[in-house]
């Protein structure tokens, strides 16, 4: 934006201030900042008006959102660039063989073939870069510093635990947090819905979005599953979509389908990653279907990492040990849960919300005494994963209601829930294509994160194939999978996957196929 009384900056952004109204109405009552510099409608351009107001860093603490962007400021011959606490959206940046900054982007692809280019990363979370200034790290909140400030592996004294010196939020406050979350997503100009996997996750997103949407007159918003005939989300979206009265649209896709589109989803999803490719499949279908009706989804991302919700987590030792583990994988979320879901809806021009991983509501979910987020090995229901979130959505919200198999379903990964035994199909086709002899000389031909697997060697040779140079830029999980970088040792999961998929199986899949199976000899 420019005018002839200000500064020209330029601005590029991608994603969606939350607080941009409010923030404009803070800058123009507490600073005294012109109103009639506003240009437009859009909630990115108060970037660069905070910006001018107040300074890089104040600007961007400032901001409630997702968002990655890059300001130009003429006058001083400086930029900003900035990506959002959790990496909900992309960034990327290209250096030359000085250290110097040569470009920005959302993708990957956008900079290989840039000039000048001597090497390219990926641009922290959490962080923002000014050339004089370098990169700083705007989001540094107390409940991550409580697990930095104790050596690996041993027993914290709590001195910044906040559910240690009596301010753990209360069940209500956690209810109120994640409310606001949702309703602050619901802001929107376009046409939304809701992927509903029929896990907790997105039950909770749904059950609070229905009390909101009806507030505004939307009644039957959309709603979206992915899945395999019979498969467990399947069936138990098609229950949720019931409570919640959605105009429910079900993907069902099969496996030579997946077959397909696997070198489309690595182009898009940019890394060789096999555990987030495997999720990322049925991802592009789900977001293909939901591309068709709506321009935005509303997702329940991101409750695994605040609320212990992996199946290794039951062999946590401690409850210290525990809230570790939650913030190192938070802090992977930006190559992990949110590159599948950014890039495989906007592979298809859709843009996904995040309630979870609101800031406010992360702050309060890590405020939580992690002890009532340990699970019991072996135990009952309403002993595993997420029993203390789970509880607290147990009672009927404006009259919708969670149904009890919904409410008590063990944790299905994207790649898990669609389809019990679609991953080991998956993994025989794409091993196939890979002989002994090529497997035989993976160390030698990638010294760098060498493939253990051979679907892992075919992920990266299509890698290679569409980003050349570039096998630095992915950031891979330790041990080739979440669980391999867990302070303690757990047979859960493995680099190929959940162990024993037959966890998931719930009580809905019989229904929903008996039922099916009533009314089609009903109709013969």
């Amino acid at each position: 934006s420019s005018s002839s009384s200000s500064p020209a900056l330029a601005l590029v952004a991608n994603g969606e201030i939350y607080n941009h109204a409010t923030l404009f109405a803070r800058l123009v009552d507490e600073h005294g900042y012109d109103p009639s510099l506003r240009l437009s409608h859009s909630d990115c351009e108060v970037v660069a008006h905070a910006y001018r107001c107040v300074g890089a860093d104040a600007a961007v603490r400032a901001l409630d959102g997702m968002f990655a962007f890059v300001l130009v400021d003429e006058e001083r011959g400086s930029l900003l660039a900035a990506r959002d606490p959790t990496g909900i959206k992309p960034l990327y940046y290209a250096a030359d063989d000085d250290g110097r900054m040569v470009g920005f982007a959302s993708e990957l692809k956008s900079l290989v073939d840039l000039p000048r280019v001597a090497a390219i990363n990926e641009f922290p979370a959490g962080h923002y870069y000014t050339p004089d200034d370098g990169f700083v790290e705007y989001y540094d909140p107390a409940w991550r510093r409580y697990a930095d400030e104790h050596e690996h592996g041993s027993e914290a004294d709590g001195a910044t635990a906040p559910w240690k010196v009596g301010e753990a939020p209360t069940v209500a406050e956690l209810h109120e947090a994640m409310d606001v979350a949702v309703k602050k997503r619901l802001m929107s100009d376009v046409d939304y819905g809701l992927f509903l996997s029929g896990g907790i996750d997105s039950c909770i997103v749904g059950q609070l979005m229905t009390k909101h949407c009806r507030d505004e007159g939307v009644y039957h918003p959309p709603s979206f599953t992915v899945g395999m005939h019979d498969g467990p989300d399947l069936m138990a979206a098609r229950s949720m979509a019931k409570a919640f009265d959605t105009d429910h649209t079900e993907r069902i896709f099969t496996i030579e389908e997946a077959f397909a589109v696997v070198e489309r989803v690595v182009y898009h999803i940019e890394t060789y990653n096999a555990e987030l490719i495997r999720s990322a499949i049925p991802n592009w279908f789900l977001a293909e279907a939901a591309s068709e009706r709506v321009k935005m989804v509303m997702t329940g991302e991101g409750a695994d990492e605040l609320w212990a919700g992996y199946a290794y987590f039951e062999d946590a030792p401690t409850p210290d040990a525990l809230h570790r583990e939650l913030v190192r994988i938070y802090g992977h979320l930006g190559v992990a849960n949110n590159q599948r879901t950014d890039r495989m809806t906007m592979a298809h021009g859709l843009e996904a919300r995040v309630p979870f991983l609101d800031v406010a509501n992360t702050a309060a979910a890590m405020s939580v005494d992690p002890a009532h987020k340990m699970m019991v090995k072996g135990g009952t229901a309403q002993q595993r994963e997420k029993a203390y979130l789970r509880r607290m959505f147990e009672a009927p919200h404006h009259g919708v209601e969670i149904p009890h198999p919904v409410l008590w379903r063990m944790k299905a990964m994207q790649c898990e829930g669609v389809g019990e035994d679609w991953v080991g199909q998956l993994q025989a086709h794409v091993s196939a294509k890979v002989s002994d002899a090529a497997m035989d000389g993976a160390a030698a031909r990638w010294p760098h994160e060498t493939p253990q697997t051979k679907e892992e060697y075919y992920y990266r040779e299509l890698f290679d194939s569409f980003f050349p140079g570039c096998e630095h830029v992915p950031k891979l999980w330790e041990g080739g999978c979440r669980a391999g970088g867990a302070e303690w040792e757990s047979d859960a999961y493995t680099r190929e996957g959940l162990a024993d998929t037959s966890r998931l199986t719930h009580s809905l899949q019989g229904r929903f196929t008996a039922d099916a199976g009533a009314a089609a000899e009903a109709s013969s």
